[in-house]
């Protein structure tokens, strides 16, 4: 890598084809076009990605859309048109990598299998992403986050009573971590066998993969475990507790930790209460220990505790709202939200990519595109059309897709 601010990535020789909307396909495609990918996203003119019209609305823009596809081009292709599908038929050419969101057999049906891209460009990546994947009983029905939460067992254990979504869309988020790991991986495949590679990612997939310790217990015990709120199934005490003035998360992980928080608290005896001699005991005996703890931090401000646990080494934060997070000194130290200059929007801030390299970092951070910002230019440098060809794109775009 080289030290100079015109580095833009281990990934500026690539170029992506950006057909997904929503979250899970864009997001995967911004982690890319972060570390330096060219992506080229095609939107339904006079619509585009469907996240465009999500409120809350500044100028005309989404905060949704803004969220999600920085550093990328935007052109509208109605693939309703002959034309339309000989410019997607082009792109595919002049692409390293597609990316889509389609149900299965989309694609399919609009002309464009996996074996009908791989004759276009055989050395294509293709990354479909999919909330059940193109096999098994669910292959072709429609999916959203929720419902991948609640078919993967995160639900059951989410929350202290009625089943809880994740205030955050894992399944999406997931589904666009492990399609940008996916593509990278294929990356490398290409780079050793110099052949494309189909890529079936599902949601569903994603989050059952992730169940971990979960799934191990089932395995072990054939018991599925009970949701316990904000404290951890296996670990006491490590959770969430009131102080006089707010919340605060503990974790005291370790034997070790345990000693600690007893000298921090002033509180002897549990060393030597029966029921909480080991962490096996304090999880058999969680009610009356997290009862107890929290009768004890409801006696002080959060504040108060932050010092008696810094002082102790104690492992603790407090509970920060979004606001607080996002202004909070270690965040700012980290140089993770940027600003960005949008010819609508105006100038905005966002939260940036957490990846960082050293001795070469980052410099990527253009606005989100506009709807179809970049057409004449896609179609003109990018794919060599005339002016004439150019011109029979345009004229299709008044025609709804």
């Amino acid at each position: 890598m080289v030290e100079n601010e015109e580095y833009k990535g281990p990934l500026s020789h690539i170029r992506i084809l950006d057909l997904s909307q929503t979250l899970a396909g864009p997001l995967a495609t911004t982690i890319l076009s972060d570390l330096g990918a060219e992506v080229i996203k095609i939107e339904r003119p006079g619509f585009g990605d469907q996240t465009r019209h999500f409120a809350p609305y500044q100028n005309g823009e989404s905060h949704y859309f803004l969220s999600v596809n920085r550093n990328k081009k935007s052109i509208e292709v109605n693939l309703k048109s002959d034309i339309g599908m000989q410019t997607l038929k082009d792109l595919i050419k002049e692409c390293d990598i597609l990316v889509e969101n389609f149900r299965p057999g989309v694609l399919d049906k609009l002309g464009f299998s996996k074996e009908a891209i791989q004759l276009i460009n055989p050395g294509m990546i293709v990354c479909s992403i999919s909330a059940f994947g193109s096999t098994g009983p669910l292959g072709e029905r429609a999916g959203y986050d929720i419902i991948v939460q609640a078919l993967s067992g995160v639900m059951s254990v989410t929350g202290d009573g009625v089943p809880q979504r994740s205030g955050l869309p894992i399944g999406d988020i997931i589904g666009g971590l492990f399609g940008a790991i996916s593509v990278l991986g294929a990356i490398i495949e290409k780079g050793k066998s110099k052949k494309g590679l189909h890529i079936d990612l599902s949601l569903l997939d994603n989050l059952v993969s992730l169940l971990g310790y979960y799934a191990g217990k089932y395995y072990m015990t054939g018991e599925s475990s009970s949701p316990v709120g904000s404290h951890h199934p296996f670990i006491v005490p490590y959770g969430t507790y009131k102080a006089s003035d707010g919340y605060l998360v503990l974790a005291i992980y370790t034997e070790g930790f345990w000693k600690k928080f007893i000298k921090a608290m002033n509180k002897k005896e549990w060393l030597t209460d029966e029921r909480f001699k080991t962490n096996d005991l304090r999880v058999k005996n969680r009610e009356i220990l997290i009862d107890i703890i929290q009768a004890e931090l409801d006696r002080k401000k959060i504040n108060e505790w932050i010092e008696v646990f810094e002082a102790y080494d104690i492992p603790h934060a407090p509970v920060l709202n979004i606001e607080d997070a996002l202004n909070h000194p270690q965040i700012k130290e980290k140089d993770l939200i940027k600003k960005i200059d949008h010819p609508s929007y105006g100038k905005f801030s966002h939260v940036g990519t957490p990846i960082h390299y050293s001795n070469a970092p980052l410099n990527n951070n253009a606005a989100p595109p506009t709807l179809g910002e970049n057409t004449e230019e896609i179609l003109r440098d990018v794919l060599g059309y005339s002016n004439d060809k150019m011109n029979e794109v345009l004229n299709t775009m008044n025609k709804s897709i």
